[in-house]
């Protein structure tokens, strides 16, 4: 390979077609006509020497080689926009930059209004990404580059990342306001015998609840399992199914109508919610500011 054919422009293309895993969101991300991107993937190829990417179905899975190249190029863009931000400074106020941070839907859903009313006011063309990737792949994520931090109760990122408190956080038990068989208080008795709604998510710290539960010799009747915490309310507002979920995201609900919240009778400890970054990426002004305007907006 001549390495001066591979300029900028196709590296980034090969960064964000891997990304999105699409040559159209490719372009979208980049800003540019899906046309272009396709060209830039052609050339890609023929300067690799490799397909490096494979349709499957709507997506387009990377080859070997590409996810051989990933690892280098995301890291040459990354250290490309360190000695852009180290010469010129990074000004929030005029950046149109992207940051990608990885989050639950459930904390998308509690934290990304906190944090984008202070970017709106602080850096108004600035762009937020919310992706949700496997926990154990959030450590490799953000040692690429390929987002710029993760929020949530991550234990197993935590011992591998630099990290910063947020927020201690407990559970709560939601269930419908004119619940036909609970009142104003909830015991242990009717916590066990009472029809619930779960969530089972693979981008989620909601499993040690489980392990809590179980270690306290709690059996749930689980009547409806589902991918996202953000159906809930509808599932539960009209049903005597009981959730039990995080206290900030059980109190913006409440506030919807038709749902109560009640206190855990059984005793299942506290969790943290953190926010997350790579040690060495974190050095960059930008990703810095990123994870302190995170803090300001939801630490506690």
């Amino acid at each position: 390979m001549n390495p001066n054919l591979l300029d900028i422009g196709l590296i980034r293309a090969f960064v964000a077609i891997y990304d999105t895993g699409s040559v159209t969101l490719a372009a979208e991300r980049l800003f540019l006509t899906q046309p272009t991107v396709s060209y830039a993937l052609s050339r890609l190829r023929e300067v690799l020497n490799d397909r490096l990417f494979v349709r499957n179905g709507r997506y387009m899975t990377p080859t070997l080689r590409a996810d051989e190249c990933y690892l280098q190029f995301s890291q040459i863009l990354r250290q490309i926009e360190d000695v852009v931000s180290q010469g010129q400074g990074f000004d929030p106020a005029v950046s149109d930059r992207r940051f990608r941070i990885a989050m639950s839907d459930i904390a998308t859903f509690a934290f990304l209004p906190p944090l984008m009313e202070i970017l709106h006011r602080r850096a108004p063309d600035v762009e937020v990404e919310v992706v949700q990737p496997l926990i154990d792949d959030i450590p490799d994520y953000l040692a690429t580059g390929k987002i710029d931090a993760a929020i949530g109760n991550l234990p197993t990122v935590r011992r591998v990342t630099a990290s910063s408190l947020l927020m201690r956080e407990h559970y709560v038990c939601l269930m419908s306001e004119a619940h036909s068989a609970i009142g104003k208080t909830l015991s242990e008795e009717e916590f066990l015998t009472a029809r619930h709604a779960n969530v089972s998510s693979e981008f989620t710290g909601h499993k040690h609840l489980e392990q809590a539960l179980q270690k306290a010799g709690a059996k749930r009747k689980i009547s409806v399992q589902v991918k996202q915490f953000t159906v809930l309310p509808y599932l539960i507002r009209y049903t005597d199914y009981l959730a039990v979920i995080p206290s900030q995201v059980s109190k913006v609900f409440v506030t919807h109508g038709g749902l109560k919240e009640l206190p855990l009778p059984i005793d299942v400890p506290e969790f943290e919610v953190r926010v997350h970054w790579d040690e060495q990426q974190g050095r960059n002004a930008p990703q810095r500011w990123f994870c302190d305007v995170i803090r300001e907006a939801l630490g506690s």
